[in-house]
């Protein structure tokens, strides 16, 4: 009879608690954001390959700078210089130069075709030397040589542990 009593109260009690909720979704978790450096998008129909061309970098080695006009730039040519590791598929990349209160801004988008948007920014100095410091996407500062015309931006930027990336870009109009 003991038994049957106690059975009996854990059935008015269970009777009393609310019903546990079936296919009750997990409480909403915090997903890690990719975070947005820029909005720049890269023309997906001006894919380039980096090229292994010796003469070419050896020719990139002396820019000599001059006055960057602002605006949004692409790619036309990437060379690999010495053991730079680069990236190995076409990609499509967008520089946008722009002008603030503190100085010259890079704004990097680059992706592979149908992939995702690597993005980077940095400000931009080239007194004394021409370096970029990442802001945003990259971490740290590094020199770089450039050149530039009305329409046209060449770039050295170090890529790896022993080599760099000479980038040409063409102003868009």
């Amino acid at each position: 009879m003991k038994k049957f009593l106690m059975l009996s109260a854990a059935l008015v009690f269970s009777a009393c608690s609310p019903p546990a909720e079936r296919g009750a979704e997990a409480p909403d978790t915090p997903t890690p954001q990719v975070q947005a450096c820029n909005s720049i998008a890269p023309d997906s129909a001006r894919l380039v390959r980096i090229e292994e061309a010796p003469a070419v970098a050896a020719a990139a080695s002396d820019l000599s700078g001059g006055p960057i006009t602002p605006g949004v730039y692409d790619l036309t040519r990437a060379v690999r210089i010495g053991g730079a590791t680069g990236w190995q598929d076409a990609r499509s990349v967008a520089l946008e130069v722009s002008e603030g209160e503190s100085g010259v801004v890079f704004q990097w988008a680059g992706a592979a075709a149908g992939g995702e948007v690597d993005r980077w920014s940095a400000g931009f100095t080239d007194t004394p030397e021409p370096r970029i410091s990442y802001t945003c996407g990259r971490i740290g500062e590094v020199e770089i040589g450039f050149t530039a015309s009305a329409d046209n931006l060449n770039l050295r930027i170090p890529d790896g542990a022993d080599g760099a990336l000479y980038l040409e870009f063409a102003r868009r109009t």
